[in-house]
């Protein structure tokens, strides 16, 4: 009998020990990063060779593993069982009691030595645990191989067969954005990258009415220009690509490419044949609601880098580009010929001027302000104004609101160019 109770241990350790395997093996492998093993391995070696094939096929290692870890818990159980039925028999223990303290015992002995103490050992070092595991586990695949492969196929077909909706995702935007935030105090995230994550959850969202160049900002020429009038434009604006209009903007008839006047400045002799006509390229034109996720896609596609956005009655509401795009993620990029030009400077703690087309977001962030945009017509603080407004103010025009001052200091084409912003105290504003 005692020989019996000995083999009956013996085997529940050595079960416990193959789900600690097994649960290790799970987290060590779906942990490891290919050019890390690629870096520590030699790739003409066993290991990599075994590990390689086993990580290559994620969903069949998952359900090998799943298998294994299966059949080992339940034949501990089992043994389990058989032990507690002996100790009843021998003791003249009640066997429902006998039977309890067996779940409960074999229970904790999973959870602890089966599950938690080895994935927690194989997270700390998943190399080092796959490099132990990779041999074995590789053998146990292969036996394993007809039920794992022939269960692998029955998931296939019914996860074809199932409709899932892609457009609810694990994590919300929101839910991400605080994840980044919660790395960012913890300073598991760098500003940088807080900044990059934010960014991208943002991305998916804009339209390109919030990300286009304005009407009022376009820098274009008349289709009627000579050369140097067009030069002129192309070398005050910086821009590689510019509009071409018939009458008016609203009547874009194309846009012309900077590179293509290089011939006429490298040989001036030329100019006197030139002709706009022949260097217009055709423009793409979007609605203004449009995301600027999917115009990504549409200039990567048509190979274009420029767009002419148009509003709900086909009139020019102003140009995206490429550029604009790719700095809604990575930020502002400058180039030798661009000018610095500060949104908001501080004159002191509670002083600031900002130009009229700060975005109220970027006020929001960098006053500490809770500004809310009610009106969808609106996001940038000359808008803010002129819909407190009601009309084109004067120099010197203010809105108290939100514990601001706002005071109008410089109108520009009955465009609010810059205004003087003031921290109030509570009791001031009261």
């Amino acid at each position: 009998m005692d020989f019996d109770w000995t083999v009956k241990l013996v085997l529940i350790f050595v079960l416990l020990l193959s789900s600690a395997f097994f649960s290790g093996s799970e987290v060590a492998l779906f942990s490891l990063d290919k050019k890390n093993l690629e870096a520590n391995l030699d790739k003409t070696s066993i290991l990599y060779r075994y590990l390689t094939n086993l990580i290559n096929f994620p969903r069949r290692l998952l359900v090998t593993i799943l298998i294994g870890n299966t059949l080992v818990n339940v034949a501990v159980s089992i043994v389990a069982v058989a032990l507690a039925i002996d100790i009843s028999n021998q003791f003249n223990i009640s066997l429902d009691i006998a039977l309890t303290f067996q779940i409960v015992v074999i229970t904790i002995l999973i959870l602890l030595f089966g599950e938690l103490l080895p994935k927690v050992l194989a997270s700390k070092d998943p190399y080092r645990f796959a490099k132990i595991i990779a041999i074995p586990l590789h053998y146990c695949s292969i036996i394993i191989y007809p039920v794992s492969e022939t269960l692998t196929e029955i998931i296939k077909l019914s996860s074809s067969k199932l409709y899932f909706d892609k457009s609810k995702s694990a994590l919300t935007k929101e839910e991400l954005v605080d994840l980044a935030n919660i790395g960012k105090e913890k300073g598991t995230l760098e500003d940088d990258e807080h900044s990059l994550i934010s960014s991208l959850v943002a991305f998916t969202g804009l339209s390109v009415s919030e990300v286009m160049t304005p009407r009022v900002d376009i820098q274009a020429v008349s289709v009627n220009d000579d050369y140097e009038k067009i030069i002129k434009v192309i070398t005050q604006s910086g821009h590689s690509r510019i509009p071409i209009y018939k009458y008016n903007l609203d009547e874009i008839v194309g846009i012309i490419f900077a590179k293509d006047l290089l011939i006429y400045v490298k040989d001036p002799s030329l100019i006197k044949s030139f002709n706009l006509n022949t260097l217009i390229k055709k423009p793409l034109f979007i609605p203004e609601t449009k995301l600027i996720s999917e115009l990504l896609k549409e200039f990567q596609e048509k190979k274009v880098h420029l767009a002419i956005v148009v509003d709900e009655y086909g009139g020019t509401a102003g140009l995206i580009s490429l550029e604009d795009i790719i700095e809604e993620v990575v930020g502002d990029i400058w180039d030798e010929f661009d000018k610095a030009e500060n949104h908001i400077l501080e004159i002191n703690d509670n002083q600031f001027v900002a130009l009229g087309k700060t975005k109220l977001n970027e006020i929001n962030e960098t006053l500490n302000a809770k500004i809310l945009i009610e009106d969808d017509d609106y996001d940038t603080l000359g808008g803010f104004i002129l819909s407190r407004a009601g009309s084109i103010p004067k120099v010197d025009f203010s809105v108290t609101d939100y514990g601001l001052r706002f005071i109008v200091k410089e109108i520009q084409n009955k465009r609010i160019k810059k205004v003087l912003i003031q921290k109030l105290n509570t009791t001031e504003d009261n």
